[in-house]
């Protein structure tokens, strides 16, 4: 009678779906990820398999606008790995990119009932406050939570840890009235206290120079290298613009860790940079970062002035 029952991937034993709504609901919002990308994704790459037949290209285009773009090529590496089925062994799982404890416990837990813990953010944080534990440490934090574990209904066990955390035990509010475990909880008198909050870090301010070449209707761009959105399509950058280009304008992004602030000049010094011509009209059928987005946004609004 309680519970978030209507999300789609707990109403499934495919172990594929719920290991991409897994994947995906790393560090974004359940709304996010079942409004804009659950379904889409799936429709686009219903089996392991099919991920495995396409290109990075393809699953970082269909990742647009998620972000973390490392999870995507995680899913691409696993599919090369595992297709054309994921195992339901946990002690397997883990050893696929970018599934970890947790994950490989939520895949089994939830699509065969296997008798594990799992520890998302959000049970992390209700451990924190039932035993009224400032800090715990990631072994400190599994021991709790495999304490508390119903072995004989894990499935329904985790759910509930889970949908406390997301409902009732949030971050910066509580509604320890209706919480089922407020009889229990040992940080139930000032729940707030528990986990210690963090120290807040100003993020540092980079700053990027971005090229705009054209070519009639073309625009050269490169894929991008690296872990921060690699395999994603950028114009070309440098540290300082060369000194025939003419600035554009400036553009703010946020980043987890950092904030970037993009200059854009445009640049005819074709022979000079490396890449590939893009159409214009070509440029929603590749993979571009939120960032590039809107840099191109604004190029193209500026054109229709």
């Amino acid at each position: 009678m309680h519970g978030r029952r209507e999300l789609p991937w707990r109403n499934t034993r495919n172990l594929y779906e719920i290991y991409i709504s897994e994947i995906m609901l790393q560090q974004t919002q359940v709304k996010t990820v079942l409004e804009r990308f659950f379904f889409p994704f799936l429709k686009r790459f219903p089996t392991l398999q099919s991920v495995a037949e396409a290109s990075l290209d393809d699953v970082l285009h269909a990742w647009q606008g998620l972000g973390y773009y490392r999870r995507a090529r995680y899913i691409h590496r696993t599919a090369q790995i595992a297709s054309p089925d994921l195992p339901s062994d946990p002690k397997e799982l883990v050893k696929l990119p970018g599934i970890g404890k947790s994950t490989a416990h939520a895949i089994a837990v939830f699509g065969t009932q296997a008798p594990l813990a799992v520890l998302d953010a959000n049970i992390k944080r209700v451990l924190h406050r039932f035993f009224a534990k400032e800090k715990a440490t990631e072994k400190e934090l599994w021991s709790l939570a495999e304490s508390l574990l119903d072995r004989n209904e894990p499935y329904i066990y985790n759910q509930a840890m889970m949908d406390i955390g997301a409902t009732l035990c949030l971050p910066k509010t509580t509604r320890c009235e209706t919480c089922p475990l407020h009889s229990l909880c040992e940080g139930r008198k000032n729940p707030l206290l528990y986990p210690a909050p963090k120290s807040g870090k100003t993020k540092p301010l980079k700053r990027q120079v971005y090229l705009l070449v054209e070519r009639e209707s073309k625009i050269l761009m490169r894929k991008r290298k690296g872990e921060l959105l690699g395999g994603l399509w950028e114009l070309p950058t440098r540290k300082t613009p060369p000194p025939s280009a003419e600035k554009l304008f400036e553009i703010g992004h946020e980043y987890t860790h950092f904030r970037r602030i993009a200059e854009i000049y445009r640049y005819d010094g074709r022979k000079e940079e490396e890449g590939e011509w893009i159409e214009r009209e070509d440029l929603h059928e590749i993979a571009l970062s939120s960032l590039e987005k809107k840099i191109f946004a604004r190029l193209f609004e500026a054109d229709t002035d």
